[in-house]
């Protein structure tokens, strides 16, 4: 007998959301999630506390017009950073999206695995602010001036 599948987003189905988030949900104290009104994404919520930096309130999104698998990643805290992509909401810039996937987060990776990489350039950020140099490597950014100019 053929099973039904759901097919809607991934975090309407226990098991998935479970599957995806379930080692994070035991090692991270703070966590915690909620669906977005309307049934749109999921949002997770915890604070962090990296080695030598200040204490941070991260959210994770991940909105049904994304894929609900494209991961928006905000902190609250100081903004000037070369690494985020609007200074006014806060949204880190993590990675470059055209990397292949042994260079940046996918979905598979799962929820503890994006929690470890946002600590790590949580840190990145904090020397940066410290010493003035982006420590480790680097994606282009696209200058704005010249997308206006093209």
């Amino acid at each position: 007998m053929a099973r039904w599948h759901d097919p809607g987003p991934w975090y309407g189905r226990f098991r998935d959301r479970l599957s995806f988030d379930g080692a994070a949900s035991r090692g991270v104290m703070s966590l915690r999630s909620c669906q977005r009104p309307g049934g749109r994404g999921w949002f997770y919520n915890f604070t962090a506390e990296p080695n030598g930096c200040p204490l941070r309130r991260v959210r994770i999104e991940f909105l049904l017009n994304d894929g609900a698998r494209y991961p928006r990643v905000f902190v609250d805290g100081p903004t000037n950073s070369p690494h985020r992509y609007h200074a006014d909401d806060g949204r880190l810039c993590m990675w470059y999206p055209k990397d292949p996937p042994s260079q940046r987060w996918v979905f598979k990776d799962g929820l503890l695995a994006l929690i470890g990489q946002i600590h790590v350039h949580l840190i990145k950020e904090h020397l940066w602010r410290e010493l003035g140099e982006w420590p480790g490597a680097e994606a282009p950014h696209e200058d704005p001036n010249e997308r206006k100019a093209a």
